[in-house]
């Protein structure tokens, strides 16, 4: 998969997707019905969303240039159906049609003027954004989830750029919803400059502290390795990550 010469640089992408692929295809049939890091999700659930996530962007990158619907998905419920038919796919077809999926993304992205990559769509939240953001969007799913097939890779293995706006992404969830009161973080950016959300030193709150990666880990949910928590009388139990999505 190679980028174009015009839009948005693809390349963290490209070695997201390949990653990704090299992942599924060293797996076992067996492995496919594992679980994986995400809650009630075998590894094979998992594929299939992935799968279904860039059709999903091929597919909103269609409506905006043509002129017609622009949503990633139909619904939810239309959404979560086709996952539930794709995971019951046999592990060599579901292989097959997620790097079919994948290529039919780039497929799509290589087929846009520089002036389309400004059109608009709908994620799958139903917020309107320009073309050029399914490529930020794309990345970072297929690293956060090449992390939840439990094959090896960890937020240690993601870029650090991606892992520093995973984190931020996280904390502006929890923000929105006022689910970040009595928590704050302390880590390092990926440029490796100090990064603090919330109020750290406000009474009450506690303050977790990690790698860049260890604290992704635990904010999205996945891992609770390599972080600490403290609050204003010394070390405490490192709480639950509230609910990022």
């Amino acid at each position: 998969m190679t980028a174009a010469t015009h839009g948005p640089d693809r390349s963290q992408d490209a070695a997201a997707e390949l990653a990704f692929s090299q992942a599924i295809h060293a797996l076992s049939d067996d492995d496919f019905a594992g679980p994986s890091l995400l809650p009630g999700w075998s590894r094979a659930t998992l594929i299939a969303h992935v799968s279904g996530n860039a059709q999903a962007f091929a597919r909103a990158i269609a409506g905006a240039t043509s002129g017609g619907d622009t949503r990633m998905y139909d619904s939810r419920e239309q959404r979560n159906a086709q996952i539930e038919e794709y995971a019951r796919l046999h592990p060599a077809e579901l292989r097959a049609l997620s790097d079919a999926s994948a290529a039919s993304l780039v497929e799509a992205w290589d087929g846009l003027t520089p002036e389309q990559w400004s059109l608009s769509f709908t994620n799958g939240q139903g917020n309107p954004m320009p073309l050029a953001g399914t490529v930020k969007g794309r990345t970072r799913e297929v690293w956060v989830h090449l992390v939840d097939l439990d094959a090896g890779p960890t937020f240690a293995d993601v870029p650090a750029n991606v892992t520093d706006a995973v984190l931020r992404e996280v904390w502006a969830s929890w923000a929105a919803r006022g689910a970040d009161a009595e928590l704050a973080i302390s880590t390092q950016a990926a440029d490796s400059a100090p990064l603090t959300l919330g109020a750290a030193e406000t009474p009450g709150v506690t303050l977790v502290t990690g790698s860049l990666a260890a604290v992704a880990g635990w904010a999205t949910g996945r891992t609770r390795e390599g972080v600490t928590a403290a609050s204003a009388s010394g070390p405490t139990p490192l709480p639950a990550a509230p609910e990022w999505i």
